[in-house]
């Protein structure tokens, strides 16, 4: 009976020992394999460091680098046009032609009268040089020979002025007349601009006066060529502030040699005041905003931890600068963002996304 007994007892420690074995062994795997599972799985994608420019925004309004609207000097009938809406012209070009058989008429008369007041001229001298008249009689002789020479001079220029010239190289903005139409003296004909280069104009907030100055690059953008931009030079910066909206009048000067751009078009614009080759960029999609306030989640040693940034330009290859918060190299979660925390465990789902090297533009 005893020796049943113990037989009995020694099994039931066999079974015990093997029990703790198995345990033993599977315990630590269990708890990995629990860990593993609480793991947050996220991509993660490193801080480069790209060039980004540094500019001042402001919107503004094209101009032509000229405009002039062309009035009519002399009256009478429009007998020709030889411009209409859209036109190039170029500098010298006849526009128009004004009936000019009336002034030539005048200038004939006008021409009749000078010979006749250059006579009375010549013979008052001889008459002169034998004291037949005096001296005054003479003067009056001579200066009614200029005033009949002044009045041909003026005919001359009224008749050269029946024809509209242009006085510049540009297009034609407006037509006011049209042919057969009489006009008077100061009558609108034409509006001409010049297209190339434009100005742009428009209001930079006092704030940024310091920054910016003459001669610094601007880069243009406007809503008929969405992914385009134009290029051109501030040129003139007004030396007082508006004190209706805080802001300082620039004036940029456009280079517009398709002739894509119109006067008139609106525009957004940006100033570059100077160019950072070494800025610390991350994916947009890396930064978590709350109440104000950016975060994001850097990742080392397979634990998140949760960083305030301070951002800076917005790139258009999906980056954003940083400008503190994120060193160059470090990782940065792109994914997962709601389910993490500062020392919040993670696993990363593949090889970090690199970003394309491409150059930052500030617009």
């Amino acid at each position: 009976m005893k020796r049943k007994r113990s037989v009995l007892w020694f099994s039931m420690v066999l079974v015990w020992l093997g029990c703790g074995r198995a345990g033993g062994t599977e315990g630590p795997s269990a708890a990995r394999s629990d860990a593993t599972a609480k793991a947050v799985v996220v991509r993660v994608a490193p801080a480069v460091v790209r060039p980004v420019e540094r500019t001042v925004q402001f919107v503004g309004t094209l101009y032509g680098q000229e405009e002039v609207t062309l009035a009519s000097q002399v009256e009478g009938q429009i007998e020709r046009l030889h411009a209409d809406l859209g036109d190039p012209v170029a500098e010298g070009a006849v526009l128009a032609e004004i009936d000019d058989s009336a002034w030539r008429a005048r200038l004939r008369e006008a021409e009749a009268n000078l010979a006749k007041a250059r006579a009375d001229e010549e013979r008052a001298r001889q008459l002169l040089e034998t004291h037949v008249i005096s001296p005054q009689e003479y003067e009056a002789r001579k200066t009614a020979a200029q005033v009949a020479e002044a009045q041909r001079e003026l005919l001359q220029v009224t008749l050269r002025h029946a024809q509209v010239v242009s006085p510049l190289r540009g297009a034609v903005a407006r037509r006011f007349v049209s042919a057969g139409e009489y006009v008077r003296t100061g009558t609108p004909l034409f509006t001409l601009v010049v297209q190339n280069p434009l100005k742009l104009r428009g209001d930079v907030p006092e704030r940024f006066a310091p920054e910016i100055a003459a001669g610094q690059p601007v880069q243009v953008r406007v809503d008929a060529y969405p992914n385009e931009v134009f290029h051109g030079t501030l040129a003139r910066i007004s030396p007082a502030s508006n004190p209706q909206n805080r802001s300082v009048t620039v004036e940029a000067t456009v280079d517009n040699p398709d002739l894509k751009l119109k006067p008139g078009f609106f525009a957004n614009a940006a100033i570059v005041t100077r160019r950072d080759d070494r800025a610390v960029c991350i994916p947009q999609e890396a930064v978590l905003s709350l109440a104000g306030v950016q975060r994001v989640y850097v990742i080392t040693g397979n634990r998140a931890e949760s960083r305030e940034v301070e951002l800076g330009r917005r790139l258009p290859d999906g980056l954003m600068e940083v400008l503190r918060g994120v060193e160059a190299g470090e990782l940065v979660a792109i994914t997962g963002l709601s389910k993490l925390d500062s020392g919040v465990a993670v696993q990363i789902e593949s090889e970090p996304a690199t970003p394309q090297n491409t150059s930052a533009e500030n617009l």
